[in-house]
C-alpha cells in the first residue's frame, strides 16, 4: 500500500483497533485483497479483536498498490454500519488533507504589501 494511504489509516489507528469488526471487514474485502489463507491466519492470530485488527491492518499495508487495498478497505468499512462509515470518512478526509487541498480549498498566501495591489474583476 502507498505510504500516504498508510499514513491516513495510521492517523485513525487507535479508533480502528478499538472499534473495527475485523471479521466483518474481511468478509467485505474481495479475494484479491485478502486471501482465504490470510483470513484464517488473522482469525487464528488471536481471540482478541484488537489484535486481529492490528493483524488485518498490517496485512493490508503489505499489499501492492495495484490491488487498491486502501480503496477496498475504505469501501468495506462504508458497507458495514454507521460507526464503520464514520471511520471510513475520517480516513478519507485524512488522506485528502495529507495530499493537499483541491484548488477550490486552497487559500492563497498574500503578504501585507500584496493586499493593496490586489485587483478584483467584479462584474456589475
Amino acid at each position: 500500500m502507498d505510504k500516504q494511504k498508510q499514513k491516513a489509516i495510521e492517523r485513525h489507528n487507535a479508533a480502528l483497533i478499538d472499534s473495527m469488526d475485523p471479521l466483518t471487514v474481511m468478509d467485505r474485502l474481495c479475494a484479491d485483497i485478502i486471501s482465504s489463507a490470510e483470513k484464517e491466519c488473522i482469525k487464528e492470530s488471536s481471540s482478541i479483536r484488537r489484535d486481529r485488527n492490528r493483524e488485518l491492518i498490517a496485512t493490508l499495508f503489505r499489499k501492492q498498490e495495484e490491488l487498491e487495498p486502501f480503496e477496498s478497505f475504505v469501501e468495506a468499512l462504508k458497507e458495514i454500519d454507521a460507526s464503520h462509515q464514520i471511520l471510513a470518512e475520517a480516513i478519507l478526509k485524512a488522506y485528502k488533507y495529507d495530499n493537499g487541498a483541491t484548488e477550490f480549498e486552497k487559500v492563497p498566501k498574500m503578504s501585507p504589501s500584496d493586499v493593496g495591489e490586489t485587483k478584483y474583476d467584479l462584474q456589475k
